[in-house]
């Protein structure tokens, strides 16, 4: 190293011809006092539009106060402003967003018509797609699938990806799977915005026309990306339906399948009014999207079914009416809290005597409804063979051995006098555990 000082001079000569970053010298009045040639706010202007001038470091057609608003934020606090993002149309395409980030760096010891603001501005608008992109599928991955209930999945997918990822979103699921997928009815699930206009509401459930890009995804399973404009042709097969989506400005969408390996669920359907449609990299988010979505949504498909099955089976397996009996005045309430083993039973005995009984098999769905079944069953036939309390349920521990391959059931009972008082426990304990076995003194 020779020690030498560089030339301040050499430097920003450097800095301000080579610099693919839009620079500027603003001063106490945000008046341009240098730049380079790579601001599009400057394009195609001479020194004499901008030197001197208000400050010009936005693209033509952006409102410029929020900008001079950071740059009053940097002289005011005599801080740096670092790493702005702000937005607008594209000069070159008004149908395009640029993203531009923004820095500003006071200077010290500045006076009226001195330098006083550096300013950095640089075009970020692909690397900021890329992002955007990105904290949508994680979005996704964090706020979908929080619950086994189908509409409230389907709602938490549409909420998550407006209006960061697009402007409204459906979601249609087939009222049954398995049938040709082309001229089956789809149920709204879910849209939002909710206050935007919509040809279809949620709950109602009809076939999409034949053909559209609807009726293709469903039949090739394959996610596309669709300009839309009045004169678009499949539009034709259905104007009064899709009215509402040409009222509203939609000039592009994404129609991507929600799909299992064993076929289709329903359509994810995204779209665009903003200025910029969706790219070939948008519909690559909106795969992974619905990919994700419809493993959630197919958990809490067949959650339903299993659940809407056992709640079935645990119906048909209580007890339909209490029969008559002239020793006691038996009633009874049943509130569930959900398809699993809980069970009770009123017992006629000899000599006018009454078993009433109490169950439970821990856990919810079918296998633990049909456990109870077996269990109530079970435990009916050895009460009318007339046991004692401890043999009965002696009985009762072998048959839980090999009903129940964990100790999960508890049973709770009155039986009728009997010589000997006080409370019997369950022999043997677990698989089937005895509690509250009292004979009244």
């Amino acid at each position: 190293m020779t020690g030498e000082t560089p030339d301040d001079a050499a430097v920003l000569e450097a800095l301000f011809g080579n610099s693919p970053q839009e620079l500027f010298v603003l001063d106490t009045e945000l008046r341009v006092l240098r730049y380079n040639r790579a601001g599009r706010g400057v394009s195609g202007l001479s020194e004499e539009d901008v030197l001197g001038k208000g400050w010009r470091s936005s693209p033509r057609g952006w409102s410029r106060r929020p900008l001079q608003r950071l740059a009053k934020e940097a002289l005011d606090t005599a801080r740096p402003v670092r790493k702005r993002l702000v937005r607008g149309p594209s000069p070159s395409d008004p149908n395009l967003t640029l993203t531009l980030e923004m820095s500003f760096f006071p200077l010290a010891g500045a006076r009226p018509g001195t330098p006083a603001v550096v300013t950095v501005v640089e075009d970020v608008t692909a690397g900021q797609a890329d992002a955007d992109r990105f904290a949508v599928l994680s979005a996704v991955h964090a706020s979908v699938g929080s619950t086994l209930d189908t509409p409230a999945t389907a709602g938490e997918l549409v909420q998550t990806l407006v209006p960061d990822f697009a402007d409204a979103a459906a979601v249609d699921l087939l009222d049954h799977t398995g049938a040709s997928p082309v001229n089956s009815p789809l149920r709204r699930v879910a849209f939002a915005p909710r206050k935007a206009e919509r040809g279809r509401e949620e709950g109602a459930s009809r076939p999409f026309p034949f053909p559209t890009p609807y009726t293709q995804a469903l039949n090739d399973l394959r996610a596309r990306l669709v300009p839309v404009a009045s004169d678009t042709e499949w539009l034709a097969t259905s104007p009064e339906g899709f009215a509402p989506l040409v009222d509203a400005g939609v000039h592009s969408m994404i129609v991507a399948p929600l799909a299992t390996g064993e076929g289709p669920l329903g359509l994810l359907t995204l779209y665009r009014t903003r200025r910029e449609p969706f790219e070939d990299a948008d519909l690559d988010v909106a795969r992974q999207i619905a990919a994700t979505a419809a493993a959630h949504l197919d958990n809490a498909r067949r959650y339903r079914r299993e659940h809407e099955a056992a709640a079935a089976l645990h119906r048909r397996l209580q007890p339909h009416a209490l029969p008559d009996l002239s020793a006691v005045d038996a009633d009874y309430v049943y509130l569930p809290e959900g398809a699993g083993g809980g069970w009770f039973d009123v017992i006629p005995l000899s000599g006018t005597r009454v078993a009433l009984v109490v169950g439970d098999v821990a856990g919810h769905g079918v296998e633990a409804a049909a456990t109870m079944g077996q269990l109530r069953i079970a435990l009916r036939t050895l009460t009318l063979q007339d046991l004692e309390t401890d043999e009965l349920l002696t009985r009762m521990d072998e048959v839980a051995a090999h009903v129940a391959e964990t100790p999960t059931a508890t049973c709770t009972g009155r039986w009728p006098p009997a010589p000997s008082a006080s409370t019997t426990p369950c022999p043997g304990g677990a698989p089937w555990s005895a509690r509250d076995i009292r004979r009244p003194s």
